[in-house]
């Protein structure tokens, strides 16, 4: 790992390894010393350090894996290993950025990148990749890399982890997620965080058979170890699971089930607006349009007791759910009363490819084909990214059909044949 570290080290102060080594050692001898033939002597690491400004102990300690630095690394990853909600921001922040050892320091890395990513923190989450990790992902994120220290090997499965996630890659998600719960004792809340991602990412690839045993599992081992403030999160997954079995009633009852023991939870706030969110997606897509909208309105009633910043970063959402049920409704008027609210606040980039969404159906609606066209291929690859399929089949639909009849032919069975995969790969 000094090696790594040296190499870091000359990139961020764009030195050569010749004008590190100049008239301290043969570049011979001291790729014997990176390749681990012969340990760094103090009397080298203490000019080196100074070129490369920092402490020699920095050089010296870079492959120090004794208990007590293998120690450290593990409370830092089961610190994190965490819904990021579950954290206060100072706790993450105070944890210091650089140590002696590489297996602390880039554990630490790892770790708060997950936790900046999981709170969609673009800035923190970028300057943390370009500044620091991604140099040390290129040279030990491959799965042909040597092994590396139990803990980093954690912090690395569970970075890749909630990387696939972001991107919908569930399979890829189930495939590191196996391999980091054979690294787990089979209890603790690590496991329970383990086993839950696991449950969700068969739930995705439509394994079901296996989600349903991971449900099983989790649920005997909260009740055997009294865990209750897991139960919420717990049932707004399962629903999830029940959702994508076709099964609307056992879906809605699970979040009832979550609502139940919400107050068991331990960040209320955060769990709370999942069963909302499922819950109002639900009854929309199940055509319960005047309850979707109830819930709605009770949704909105919660958000205005909030802070106004809660209020402001709500308020998008709430037109969001108000659009898809005018959507659904196939009331346009409506519809375009409630875009004109959506286009005049700050939206992220789903919020903005979701309008774009309803912006095309009510042209569709309409009759404006040039309109719809540039709507839909505006929005097309963000869904087709996040692997969207129920605004997959509406768009791939609407632009064959319109490209027919505009005699683009090329262009319609082009569509068309991506309906078909789309649907048989359901």
């Amino acid at each position: 790992m000094l090696k790594e570290r040296i190499d870091y080290l000359c990139h961020k102060k764009d030195m050569s390894r010749k004008e590190l080594t100049d008239g301290l050692v043969t570049q011979a001898h001291f790729s014997n010393i990176l390749a681990g033939r012969y340990p760094l002597p103090d009397d080298l690491a203490e000019p080196m350090a100074e070129r490369l400004g920092v402490s020699p102990g920095y050089l010296l300690h870079t492959d120090d894996q004794d208990d007590d630095v293998l120690q450290q690394a593990e409370q830092i990853v089961e610190q994190l290993s965490v819904q990021a909600s579950a954290l206060e921001e100072q706790q993450v922040n105070d944890l210091p950025d650089r140590h002696d050892t590489l297996t602390v320091e880039l554990t630490t890395a790892l770790m708060k990148a997950t936790y900046y990513q999981q709170l969609n923190d673009q800035d923190a989450y970028a300057y943390l990749h370009q500044s620091y990790l991604n140099f040390y992902l290129e040279r030990f994120g491959r799965p042909d890399e040597a092994m590396l220290p139990l803990p980093l090997t954690k912090a690395m499965l569970f970075y890749k982890i909630q990387s696939a996630r972001s991107r919908q890659k569930y399979h890829d998600v189930l495939t590191q997620v196996e391999q980091w719960l054979k690294l787990l004792p089979e209890q603790g809340e690590t496991w329970l965080t383990a086993q839950q991602i696991r449950m969700e990412a068969c739930v995705h690839t439509r394994q079901f058979e296996h989600a349903k045993q991971a449900f099983e599992k989790i649920t005997s081992y909260i009740y055997e170890q009294r865990l209750f403030h897991r139960l919420s999160g717990l049932y707004v997954l399962y629903s999830g699971y029940c959702h994508s079995m076709q099964q609307p009633h056992e879906a809605l009852l699970a979040l009832s089930m979550a609502e139940a023991h919400l107050v068991y939870a331990q960040h209320q706030s955060d769990t709370w607006s999942a069963i909302m969110n499922n819950r109002i997606l639900m009854l929309t897509m199940a055509g319960e349009l005047v309850q979707a909208e109830q819930e709605v309105d009770r949704f909105g009633s919660m958000v205005d007791t909030q802070t106004v910043e809660v209020q402001q970063q709500m308020t998008p959402v709430l037109l969001v759910y108000r659009c898809e049920i005018e959507l659904a409704r196939q009331d346009w008027a409506a519809l375009v009363q409630r875009l004109e609210q959506l286009r005049a606040l700050t939206l992220t980039e789903d919020q903005q490819m979701a309008a774009r969404f309803y912006s095309s159906q009510q042209a569709l609606a309409h009759g404006q084909a040039d309109l719809f066209i540039e709507e839909a291929t505006a929005c097309l690859p963000y869904f087709e990214q996040i692997r969207h399929q129920e605004r997959l089949n509406i768009l791939y639909e609407g632009l064959a059909v319109v490209s027919e009849e505009q005699r683009r032919y090329k262009d319609a069975a082009w569509y068309y044949r991506k309906l078909v995969y789309l649907l048989r790969h359901a």
